[in-house]
Order: structure tokens, then C-alpha cells, then sequence
């Protein structure tokens, strides 16, 4: 008993010690995990452009990203698509016929994937495509940077089509 008298002050300085170090920790950890919080796809090469403009709700868990792979591979999210289905499968994730769609298309893609994407989003309904682009300008290192993209509205009826 008389041991734990002389060391109590000792114990308990200890306990505040590790319990300060858990706050300490904890708060440096918790706003570098949730800015890391990014959305999981597929790598790919994008376009430079100059004139693209920043699109943070890219990053949102509900975003609708199609992937192009250089090989000309589609991608609903990380989950492998063929062109075929696609219009039936971005019909079911889209919200209320409102959700933009994103293109990631790498800057080597064959032109016919785009296009097969950007008929697909019109079968299914999708007004707004924006074409996810990279930026020239470095980043600042320990920054996050938002994608930048170019968005486009897709036509409802060709010209040719209303004469």
C-alpha cells in the first residue's frame, strides 16, 4: 500500500500522458484521412487541357465515372462494362434522371470508346457529361487538388433529325 502512495502522482501523470497523446494523435490523423477519402477507380492517362474548370463533385462516393482505358476497356466505377449494357446500367444508377456523368477517358483511347460512352449516356437519359481532364499547372505538394474537367451538354435530337 505505502508503494502506491508514493507513486500515485507518478501513475496518474503517466495516464494523462497517454490519454493526451490518443487526443494528440487522433487529431492529426482525422483531417488527413478524410481528405484521402477519394473515390477508388481505374488509373488512366487524361487529356492536358487549358481551359478546364474544377469539378470537385467528381470525387463524391455517388459520382457516375465511366473509365476508357487506352485499350479502349469501358468501366462503370472499378467494375468492368461492356458497351452493350452500358445504357441499361447507367439508367439504374441514375438519380431522378438529374446525376452528371463523368468521363475518364485516357488521352490514348481509341475515339470510337468515347463516342460509344457519349452514346450510351444518351440512350440512358444523362443531360450532362463532363470529360475529366488533367492539369498542367503542379500541384503544391500536401495539397489535394479537385479534377478539372470540361463539361457538355448532350444533344436531345440531331438538326438532321428535326427537318
Amino acid at each position: 500500500m505505502s508503494w502506491l502512495k508514493t507513486n500515485l502522482a507518478k501513475l496518474t501523470n503517466r495516464v494523462w500522458s497517454v490519454a493526451l497523446l490518443g487526443v494528440v494523435t487522433t487529431l492529426l490523423v482525422a483531417p488527413r484521412s478524410s481528405a484521402q477519402a477519394m473515390q477508388k477507380g481505374i488509373n488512366v492517362e487524361l487529356a492536358r487541357t487549358s481551359s478546364a474548370m474544377p469539378v470537385p463533385d467528381a470525387d463524391n462516393p455517388g459520382a457516375l465515372i465511366i473509365t476508357v482505358t487506352d485499350a479502349g476497356k469501358l468501366y462503370l466505377g472499378i467494375d468492368p462494362v461492356m458497351p452493350g449494357s452500358l445504357p441499361e446500367k447507367l439508367k439504374g444508377r441514375l438519380s431522378d434522371g438529374t446525376q452528371n456523368l463523368y468521363i475518364k477517358a485516357d488521352a490514348r483511347a481509341p475515339y470510337a470508346s468515347v463516342v460509344k460512352v457519349l452514346d450510351a449516356a444518351r440512350t440512358a437519359g444523362v443531360a450532362g457529361v463532363t470529360l475529366l481532364t488533367t492539369q498542367p499547372k503542379p500541384a503544391q505538394a500536401g495539397t489535394i487538388v479537385s479534377p478539372e474537367a470540361i463539361e457538355m451538354e448532350l444533344a436531345r435530337h440531331s438538326p438532321a433529325a428535326t427537318k
